[in-house]
């Protein structure tokens, strides 16, 4: 060891190799120093978002060295990057890296990190731990669609409260007059006939709404594990029809509208469980922004679609399910006729009775006949010197007329027709 000390001591130290020497290495949540470099750590890799730090430690022999604490969070990205210039006169010594957590965005990066030791640059070692959420609040949301048109949606809320539930802490003054010591509050501007009653007893429980959309529960005494309530009511808004009232397909959509609970650091698993009515066939579930959920989709009289989330801090979460209702469409059949309309080329080449002429020939042949009888009556007018043609002006220009009113009067048939529609029979 005093051989390795002395070459180290002689060793280049900036940007160049320096030896190492790991005794022992890890994370911990309180360090105590016991003399100058040596210290007393109580060792864990697990940790919760409500921790003040993580500590990260190597007990390592050295002259001197930079010391570089690299963390990486649960996606593999460079989250913190710390460097110190570190001396130890009597090996082995102990460093730490500092990773702040409660209160800080590491606090919600939930899973496994990683840890790497750099000393001038060279890899020392690598380590990791974990970051866990703290579970103050779980959901189960319960939505029964028993009519898709109208809709009919009754939803069933039930709330376990996790003694560390900031719930508890502090009592609320509210408008009225109205004082609460303990009680939750959720926005729910989707629901009415809102009712709530614990969950074991079934006792009625208190609740005040203010401005119609924020609910607060009044939870009475508090309990000292915890609470379990539910919230009853009927769904306002969130199913609607799509394409059209004649192709019964359904849009469910639904979104949190979290009130306080989203602005708490601490995540909230959820779980879903909607029932359609019978005759459904399941197309689609999608969550907010195009969310890909993992979903279970069970029989029985309907179809039962449940799946599970963790709502993250400061985040709103929200999803859309697609179904057909094939027994709406059948009771809803609509039924279509198909207006016609004889276009004008058709009109043109019907036939006049006993002539055998069509109406288009017919209007072609009085049109021209009667611009020549036009011009032969002018032709023989006074005005013009005799000809010696034997014909009765009068009689001629009055033949014209005839054919023009024929001509006029086959043009304005054509056009009713063509532009006649076909009623449609009675529903």
């Amino acid at each position: 060891m005093l051989t390795l000390l002395a070459l180290v001591e002689y060793a280049p130290v900036s940007g160049s190799y320096v030896a190492v020497v790991v005794y022992d290495h890890g994370f911990t949540k309180q360090i105590t120093w016991v003399g100058h470099g040596n210290a007393l750590v109580n060792k864990t890799a697990y940790f919760t978002q409500d921790d003040q730090v993580v500590i990260a430690y190597a007990k390592v022999a050295l002259y001197n060295a930079s010391l570089t604490w690299l963390f990486y969070d649960p996606n593999g990205n460079l989250y913190s990057n710390t460097t110190r210039a570190e001396t130890c006169n009597s090996s082995p010594c102990t460093f730490v890296g500092y990773l702040p957590l409660s209160g800080t965005p590491a606090a919600i990066l939930f899973g496994e990190w990683k840890m790497d030791l750099l000393a001038n640059g060279y890899f020392v070692y690598s380590d990791s731990f974990w970051v866990e959420p703290v579970l103050t609040q779980e959901n189960y949301w319960s939505f029964n669609v028993t009519q898709s048109a109208p809709a009919r949606v009754h939803g069933e809320l039930k709330v376990i409260l996790h003694p560390t539930n900031q719930t508890f802490t502090q009592p609320i003054q509210l408008n009225r007059g109205v004082r609460l010591d303990t009680f939750y509050e959720l926005s729910m501007p989707y629901a009415a006939n809102i009712t709530a009653s614990e969950a074991v007893t079934n006792r009625r429980l208190s609740i005040v709404i203010l401005n119609g959309t924020n609910i607060y529960v009044d939870l009475g005494p508090q309990p000292p594990d915890g609470y379990t309530f539910v919230i009853n009511f009927d769904l306002v808004y969130g199913l609607y029809t799509l394409n059209g009232w004649g192709g019964g397909t359904f849009a469910f959509s639904w979104q949190d509208e979290p009130f306080a609970r989203s602005y708490t650091p601490y995540p909230v698993p959820e779980t879903f469980t909607i029932a359609l009515p019978e005759g459904t066939a399941f197309a689609d579930l999608v969550g907010l922004n195009v969310l890909s959920l993992n979903h279970n989709v069970t029989g029985g009289h309907g179809l039962t679609i449940t799946f599970t989330a963790t709502v993250l801090p400061l985040q709103v979460f929200g999803w859309t399910l697609i179904y057909r209702d094939f027994n709406w469409l059948n009771s809803h059949q609509v039924t279509y006729f198909a207006t016609k309309s004889a276009n004008l080329a058709s009109v043109q080449q019907q036939l006049i009775p006993v002539l055998p002429l069509t109406l288009g020939s017919a209007s072609l042949w009085t049109a021209i006949m009667s611009v020549f009888l036009l011009i032969g009556s002018e032709l023989l007018s006074p005005a013009y010197a005799r000809t010696g043609i034997l014909i009765d002006r009068r009689r001629l220009r009055i033949a014209a007329l005839a054919l023009v009113a024929i001509f006029l009067a086959i043009t304005v048939y054509q056009i009713l027709v063509s532009q006649a529609a076909v009623a449609p029979p009675p529903h």
